[in-house]
């Protein structure tokens, strides 16, 4: 049998076997046998993409003020003028010759304008609500994206969102995930290592807890916190864009592996490690990735049937062969490595840990199983 379909998959594929929850997911880097070239996004290329914008702006008030006929001294100065105060408007714009990061879609003023309405919207929520208990929405540029995050008024972090590609699209998600926690779609779930999290809407996941009171208290906080938190503005720092500019330009595409390479290592290697799929709510399945001395190296999000979990299998080793790797450090202060996914899949994100050497060692053990792990089918008993 061979590995798995290394070719484009279609769009109603993919639509079919898409997990059940927002975040798809992805994985690892290739063993030591194939061949992996490096390749990086030319910077001159992003630089043309963006410039178009800017070319196109500056041209369109030149026709517009070419008048059909003659007009009087008194109105033609009064046409002049009206470009002139458009241009202003928009100096917050970068001219041509020096285009805005790759990963700001709107100018400092779009964003500000957001802002300062999203500011103003939930301190009118938490005025009408009377509440005493305020937390607060802060956001951040991680390697994968922007991320929001609900923190309680002690300080704790309730929840980390999945990322967004921009701010704006972050900001925009706080309103989304507001929506969610007003409907109340919460379901609290345990896995096999009777590790408790909540879901909510199918579509939001929350840490792990030891155990289902921790866990359960943590949903009653994000519901009595969600409509009760302002929202604080974001800058990125120049170390965390320098950081997302980095795991972008440095994707490599699984054009850059030798899957006959990978099939060949596959099939000689001793079996070591497993995937294992489990149906853990009657329901939905997922899968973990464990070393040969049980440690949990991924695990994965809920799917919907076990041939969607066993493609999702296939996803992670696909995006682990092609190695887009980075470790990040989260809001609660936890080492994970985030995974890139293949094209424009959201990434798959590892477990957390203490340190960063630790993260980067699990990082070296998935590369390793991916090429020898079994997949097996958990047998429920009775």
């Amino acid at each position: 049998m061979a590995l798995f379909k290394f070719g484009k998959k279609d769009k109603k594929e993919v639509e079919k076997n898409a997990p059940v929850e927002v975040k798809p997911e992805a994985e690892k880097a290739a063993p030591a046998g194939p061949s992996i070239r490096d390749v990086k996004v030319p910077a001159a290329k992003e630089a043309s993409a963006e410039s178009k914008p800017a070319a196109k702006s500056t041209a369109k008030p030149a026709t517009k003020s070419a008048p059909a006929k003659a007009p009087a001294a008194k109105p033609a100065a009064k046409a002049a003028a009206k470009p002139a105060a458009k241009k202003t408007a928009n100096v917050s714009a970068p001219p041509a010759s020096s285009p805005r990061p790759f990963f700001t879609m709107t100018t400092e003023e779009d964003i500000r304008v957001a802002f300062d309405q999203a500011i103003a919207d939930a301190d009118a929520e938490i005025l009408r609500n009377n509440s005493k208990a305020v937390g607060k929405y802060e956001f951040d540029l991680e390697v994968d994206g922007y991320h929001f995050y609900l923190i309680a008024n002690n300080g704790q972090v309730l929840f980390d969102s999945p990322s967004f590609t921009t701010l704006l699209g972050a900001l925009g998600g706080v309103k989304t995930f507001k929506k969610a926690v007003a409907e109340g779609k919460f379901e609290v779930k345990v896995d096999k290592y009777n590790r408790y999290r909540f879901i909510l809407a199918n579509k939001y996941y929350g840490e792990n807890y030891t155990s289902r009171d921790q866990c359960q208290k943590c949903v009653e906080s994000v519901k009595k916190f969600a409509s009760n938190a302002k929202i604080l503005r974001f800058t990125a720092t120049k170390e965390a864009i320098d950081a997302y500019e980095m795991a972008r330009n440095s994707k490599r595409t699984p054009d850059d592996i030798d899957w006959k390479a990978v099939e060949r290592a596959e099939a000689q290697a001793q079996k070591m490690g497993r995937f294992e799929i489990c149906q853990e709510d009657n329901k939905h399945y997922c899968f973990y990735l464990t070393a040969n001395n049980g440690q949990i190296l991924y695990s994965s999000r809920y799917y919907a049937s076990e041939s969607a979990c066993r493609n999702g299998i296939d996803s992670f080793k696909r995006a682990a062969y092609v190695g887009n790797f980075f470790v990040d450090r989260d809001k609660f202060g936890h080492y994970r490595y985030v995974l890139k996914n293949i094209g424009s899949a959201p990434a798959f994100i590892g477990e957390s840990y203490d340190n960063k050497p630790q993260c980067e060692k699990i990082i070296d053990s998935v590369k390793k199983f991916i090429v020898s792990a079994s997949i097996e089918l958990e047998q429920k008993e009775g």
